[in-house]
């Protein structure tokens, strides 16, 4: 299947030549010239349908001498005016070759009959279509989810949707999240897995991750283990290098228990439909998050593209780690048996402490990618500036988690994966 393309084919303008013999007979749909008039051939740049359009008409091979023209018909579908000097205005709203025919002159005096035709591309979105998967497919998933709570005096939302890409062919949403908060214990677990496009049930795989990873960090972080870490977290001061290297030794062993049981569920689903562990590939990106006093408590796990930061104060970020890369472009690392072995695991862990930070946020390479483009560009504070400015409005809203899913189907050229994100704010 071929997917629509963001670019336009058409040339740029699109000329009408006309015939100025004498006695010619026009062509149908032209406009015949006066008698021994000048042979004129009128260009304009094309426009795209839906969005504001203003150019003027010019001669091919002209000598840019101002021209005036009258006796204007434009189809009705086009939408545009053309003014007596030539300028074409407007949005127009259906794509297509439309014929413009008018009088010109070059002096007020002589008028000479002209015309042009305006190639008018369509709106890329417009090439999108929105199919439905097969009514029996295995592990069906809705196109959407979203949650928002409040986390005592911190705010938690999270929201993911089925990308165009997936929409078009009428695939299901390979993204997923979990998001969850104790309040006796005073811990908050974020998640994000973002299920491989070429793995046929990678949208289990990313689901099988979070529950399965969330539900133990979650449940370690209520128990013995929490209140172990809470209890040095409450230290940190009085020896911050000792007391870091002892929570992220703890973490270090949370966070490969939780992939290890991750992965043990994905091989179990693997298992009972005869299928290999590589059809469930996904990502993972997990982080554990407690307010303490005045500070905040950041342990994370970053396992595949994608990003997890502590953003603020503005113009300020601090990646927890950075993305991976595959062998070939547009792949990336994703969690299984070799992952958890690897001597790398222990660089996936990061734990930090902040007094000054405005969000915790997890995204999947749908928003990543689009918003950020590079590593360079993901390390950049101006761009995480951005990104705030427009995230910031859905979290005051009424209602946060929807407002975050219909941001996330802005329209960037070339992006059209599935999209989600997890944020923790302050």
């Amino acid at each position: 299947m071929h997917l629509p393309s963001d670019s336009n084919s058409s040339p740029e303008s699109s000329p009408i030549h006309l015939s100025n013999k004498p006695g010619a007979i026009p062509p149908a749909g032209t406009v015949a010239s006066q008698p021994l008039s000048p042979k004129v051939i009128f260009q304009a740049p094309n426009a795209k349908a839906g969005q504001d359009y203003r150019a003027s008409l010019r001669e091919v091979a002209g000598n840019s001498r101002a021209l005036q023209f009258k006796e204007i018909v434009l189809p009705a579908a086009l939408t545009l005016t053309l003014s007596e000097e030539g300028e074409l205005q407007g949005q127009p709203a259906v794509a297509g070759d439309h014929l413009i025919t008018f009088q010109w002159s070059a002096d007020g005096v002589q008028w000479h009959g002209g015309q042009c035709v305006l190639l008018v591309n369509p709106d890329p979105r417009s090439l999108w279509q929105i199919n439905e998967p097969a009514s029996d497919a295995l592990y069906p998933k809705l196109h959407s989810a979203a949650l928002a709570f409040n986390a005592g005096d911190l705010n938690i939302a999270a929201a993911s949707r089925r990308g165009r890409s997936h929409e078009h062919a009428g695939l299901f949403r390979d993204d997923d999240f979990f998001v969850q908060h104790d309040a006796a214990s005073g811990w908050s677990v974020l998640l994000v897995a973002d299920g491989a496009g070429s793995a046929k049930y990678s949208r289990c795989g990313s689901k099988l991750a979070v529950e399965t990873a969330g539900e133990h960090v979650l449940a370690a972080l209520k128990g013995d283990l929490g209140a172990s870490i809470n209890h040095a977290l409450q230290a940190w001061d009085a020896d911050p290098e000792s007391i870091s290297g002892q929570i992220g030794g703890r973490f270090h062993s949370l966070f490969h228990d939780a992939a290890v049981l991750a992965v043990g569920a994905i091989e179990q689903a693997a298992a009972l439909q005869q299928s290999d562990a590589k059809d469930y590939a996904t990502t993972l990106l997990a982080a554990a998050v407690k307010r303490e006093g005045g500070q905040l408590f950041l342990a994370t796990f970053w396992m595949g593209d994608g990003a997890i930061a502590a953003y603020g104060p503005r113009g300020k970020v601090r990646l927890m780690g950075l993305p991976d890369s595959g062998e070939f472009a547009g792949q990336t690392r994703f969690l299984d048996r070799a992952a958890l072995a690897s001597e790398r695991f222990a660089q996936r862990v990061k734990i930090g402490r902040y007094s000054d930070i405005s969000a915790v946020v997890l995204m999947s390479d749908g928003i990543s990618d689009p918003k950020f483009e590079t590593d360079k560009g993901l390390a950049s504070g101006d761009k995480w500036d951005a990104l705030w400015d427009e995230i910031a409005p859905c979290l005051v809203a009424d209602h946060p988690e929807q407002s975050l899913l219909d941001w996330m189907g802005f329209f960037i050229p070339g992006h059209h994966d599935d999209r989600s994100i997890a944020l923790l704010w302050v």
